[in-house]
């Protein structure tokens, strides 16, 4: 199969889904929440999702969508491709911030990740990789990732999201490693924040419950950077289901793997 032809077909849909998202003229907030009051989803996730399902569908009939809004079956045939869609990743930075959002698609073919594709539409970024080809932005090539003092460390979470999921102990470890690192970031894009490890813009990053289409294109890129993507508590399944995440350079991933896991 050929992944890269595969990957410059899913850059088109996104480039031309993100139209919908920067033209103001179309661009719709007709706003609800989902079960948590703070996720917000509005008509233009719908409507991207709808337009990149119809793409795929179109181009490669016997591909598998799996999208945020709900539109597949729940479950994944086997020997299938699948694609892992969020039409905008980072749907309250959309909403009022307009900046910080993306577009993103992971590619998976019998649980493995062939192509990770992930657009910030507003810094007009486009970060891809091709398992086995390398990670790029806009074309040029990442390079894989340096070893990194844990205390020069740059790390990615949301505070709201430890407090309210972690697990018993899991503040207290996190304590300790936030006075143990150089600085702390949240962007509100997982998506991104993912993407900004493969570029070297972020160390790591961890998120206490994270979906399949939140995190499987940036997953790509993290590997083909000599990066790091798991679950954070050893014994918990990566892929197919929603779970805590840990990803990050190689030795900072390690330390922060070691500390929750003792």
């Amino acid at each position: 199969m050929d992944w890269t032809a595969i990957k410059d077909r899913a850059i088109s849909f996104i480039s031309e889904a993100a139209h919908r998202l920067y033209d103001p003229a179309i661009r719709k907030l007709d706003i609800e929440t989902k079960e948590d009051a703070d996720d917000l989803v509005t008509e233009n996730d719908f409507a991207v999702q709808r337009f990149l399902t119809k793409k795929i569908k179109e181009a490669f009939p016997g591909h598998f969508v799996v999208g945020e809004e709900g539109e597949h079956e729940e479950r994944i045939p086997e020997h299938t491709v699948t694609w892992f869609i969020d039409p905008i990743d980072g749907t309250t930075n959309y909403v009022h911030q307009y900046m910080n959002f993306a577009i993103s698609i992971g590619i998976y073919f019998e649980g493995e990740g062939k192509v990770g594709v992930i657009y910030d539409v507003i810094a007009d970024e486009m970060f891809t990789a091709v398992k086995g080809e390398g990670a790029y932005l806009n074309g040029k090539k990442l390079l894989p990732r340096r070893k990194v003092n844990f205390s020069q460390a740059i790390i990615g979470f949301n505070a709201r999201w430890l407090v309210g999921r972690a697990r018993p102990g899991t503040k207290e470890v996190f304590a300790g490693i936030v006075r143990d690192v150089r600085a702390t970031r949240s962007y509100g894009s997982a998506s991104l924040e993912l993407a900004y490890i493969a570029a070297g813009r972020l160390d790591a990053y961890v998120n206490m419950r994270l979906s399949p289409w939140d995190y499987a294109g940036a997953a790509v890129l993290i590997a083909e950077t000599g990066a790091e993507c798991t679950p954070l508590f050893r014994g918990d399944q990566l892929f197919m289901e929603s779970c805590t995440v840990l990803a990050g350079e190689k030795h900072v991933h390690e330390e922060i793997l070691n500390r929750c896991n003792e």
